[in-house]
């Protein structure tokens, strides 16, 4: 039986990987733990990437209003297709500057 099983609460390192910084491009060393968390810079999510083509089609189906709170907002009537995901990661020097 592993140790890890018996105490939920004990961090093992999964993996290790290497990322770079969005806003400097400098290296990051991530250590991904067992229970999902991680060390080393700050992650910020899935980007979605499409195609010029994707986004002018989606412009051209044209927009809708749609009402928000108090607000009224113009909304696409078409997401663009998207093709990739890039993952949004920060060194820390670079989050600590905002």
């Amino acid at each position: 039986m592993n140790t890890a099983d018996t105490f939920p609460m004990i961090k093992t390192i999964k993996s290790k990987k290497q990322k770079t910084c969005v806003i400097c491009g400098k290296g990051i060393n991530v250590i991904i733990y067992s229970n999902k968390s991680y060390h080393g810079g700050h992650y910020f999510g899935k980007i979605p990437l499409h195609t010029k083509k994707a986004l002018y089609e989606a412009l051209k189906a044209g927009y809708r209003e749609a009402k928000v709170g108090n607000r009224v907002v113009r909304v696409m009537k078409k997401d663009p297709m998207v093709y990739k995901y890039i993952e949004y990661w920060e060194c820390s020097k670079c989050y600590l500057k905002r």
